[in-house]
């Protein structure tokens, strides 16, 4: 079984307002994420909220989801990462994708190829790259589990992706969304824009 993390702990402070409750698609950034994750079979979604959790599950239905609370976001995404696989690590999940609320737009294509990437077997992580650049979401397998929760604060996964190049599958999508952070109102708008011109 694959799990997903939804990483949605963030003050969303360059944004100035709760990104995961952002409209987007007739929903929100993190509705838009469930739904995908849904599409692409992975049924088993776990939500990690900060401050903002209250605001988040009064605006959301997250019914079948499993949320939990990064009580301190400021310790980074590594963290949420961290909360995320300790509530997973007596289940039979094989891997986890790692996906942040502010890249709602990824489409359902890359993530559905890095899911069928892992599948194939031989790759510990999978990420997507886009025009030679890495991106996200990643899926770690759950050999580096230990790794993640035993990763210094400053590096966070990025740590366990250095490790050892030689079990990572990169996977070349043509999707810029896989690199695109929307974390300021500027980039909100410009995403908006790319929405109403497709």
């Amino acid at each position: 079984m694959i799990t997903a993390i939804v990483l949605a702990a963030g003050a969303s402070q360059r944004m100035g307002a709760t990104k995961a409750l952002l409209p987007f698609r007739g929903t929100t950034f993190l509705g838009a994420i469930l739904d995908a994750l849904l599409a692409v079979g992975l049924a088993k979604r776990v939500v990690v909220l900060g401050a903002d959790a209250d605001k988040i599950l009064s605006g959301i239905d997250l019914s079948g989801v499993e949320v939990l609370r990064n009580p301190d976001p400021r310790s980074g995404p590594i963290e949420s990462i961290r909360i995320a696989l300790r509530a997973l690590f007596n289940h039979p999940v094989e891997a986890s994708l790692v996906w942040h609320v502010d890249r709602p737009h990824v489409s359902l294509a890359s993530v559905q190829a890095l899911v069928d990437r892992f599948r194939q077997g031989g790759a510990a992580i999978v990420i997507p790259s886009y025009q030679g650049q890495r991106g996200h979401p990643v899926v770690f397998g759950r050999e580096v589990f230990q790794e993640l929760l035993d990763a210094p604060d400053g590096e966070g996964a990025r740590a366990v992706v250095r490790a050892d190049p030689s079990r990572i599958a990169l996977v070349p999508v043509d999707d810029p969304a896989v690199v695109d952070d929307i974390d300021t109102p500027e980039a909100y708008q410009e995403l908006l824009r790319r929405e109403d011109a497709v």
